[in-house]
């Protein structure tokens, strides 16, 4: 559905991103995982064609949208719904007129436009709010009303930049559910990006890591946080990282079985994650992070073993 090759783009002297190419499936949930000022909005407006990249090419659908040098398709004729991080609602408009701002753009009919936004706001559980406006609604109401006015005609792909990102936390996981149902319900193919590790192992189908403005690693979720390419994979992930024999070695928090083993090190702190602890050791001038069923006092010396260690590169 989406076909990206070697797209690059910089701002003056500054490459953002570096010769990407990914592919997304029909119906697919796709999301792009790296570090805030990755380049990951910026990609995303190049295929919205909201920015033009240097060199490359994308199709949607099987049509050339771009080339960086002759063919460019402007963003209303991509198919394509947008989500912004901001939402980007007209604060002057209901929810029901932002809704059918795009049909109203696109020339549908009236009766049309009404059944339309009635049966999008059906489906996104918004339909007693559509005669408020965005300053009256929760951030959840809103970002249901960005959704619904981006996919409201139905488009060819959806893209979707930290969509989840100023929604109360503790509303956050309940909205993703219901958000990937309802995009797995429509068949609608998706892109998003997040910097959010969590959120993209629990919404992807498949994603990529976007590391120094290329796409270091792209797998399903559980094969990527399993086996990371290489260090700055792993390092984003949230791996622990040590130095031996020349070789950098990776291992995950829930690895390290502290009480009994071979290494040894002493506690920094602990802290409360509702399921677990964190425990933190110093060792060897490094500091391991592990889980725990309890805490453990700072200064405590301990023992402890790591189940499975990868090497990286």
């Amino acid at each position: 559905m989406l076909n990206v090759i070697n797209i690059s783009k910089s701002f003056g002297d500054l490459e953002v991103l570096k010769g990407l190419s990914v592919n997304v499936e029909s119906a697919e949930l796709f999301v792009i995982l790296g570090p805030s000022g990755g380049g990951k909005t910026t990609f995303l407006n190049i295929v919205a064609g909201l920015l033009r990249p240097e060199s490359g090419e994308i199709y949607i659908a099987g049509r050339l949208v771009e080339n960086s040098r002759d063919i460019y398709t402007p963003p209303e004729r991509r198919n394509i719904g947008y989500v912004f991080q901001s939402y980007a609602l007209y604060p002057h408009m209901t929810a029901y007129d932002n809704i059918a701002f795009p049909l109203k753009m696109a020339r549908w009919s009236k009766k049309d436009i009404d059944k339309a936004v009635k049966e999008v706001a059906e489906m996104l559980n918004i339909r007693d709010v559509l005669h408020k406006k965005p300053a009256q609604l929760s951030g959840g109401q809103r970002q249901r009303v960005a959704i619904a006015r981006a996919i409201v005609k139905r488009p060819t792909l959806l893209l979707m930049d930290e969509p989840f990102s100023n929604i109360d936390p503790v509303l956050r996981e309940n909205v993703r559910v219901e958000i990937k149902r309802l995009l797995k319900d429509l068949g609608i193919t998706t892109l998003m990006v997040t910097h959010d590790r969590e959120e993209a192992y629990s919404l992807a189908d498949r994603l990529s890591v976007l590391i120094d403005g290329r796409f270091a690693q792209i797998g399903r979720p559980d094969e990527v946080y399993s086996a990371p390419c290489c260090v700055e994979v792993a390092r984003f992930l949230g791996y622990n990282l040590v130095s031996a024999d020349g070789s950098s070695l990776g291992f995950r928090a829930e690895d390290v079985e502290i009480g009994g083993g071979d290494l040894s090190g002493e506690v920094l702190s602990s802290e409360y994650k509702g399921r677990y602890w964190v425990v933190y050791i110093k060792y060897n001038g490094y500091v391991i992070k592990a889980y725990h069923d309890a805490p453990i006092k700072e200064g405590a010396k301990v023992k402890f073993s790591i189940r499975r260690v990868l090497e990286m590169r």
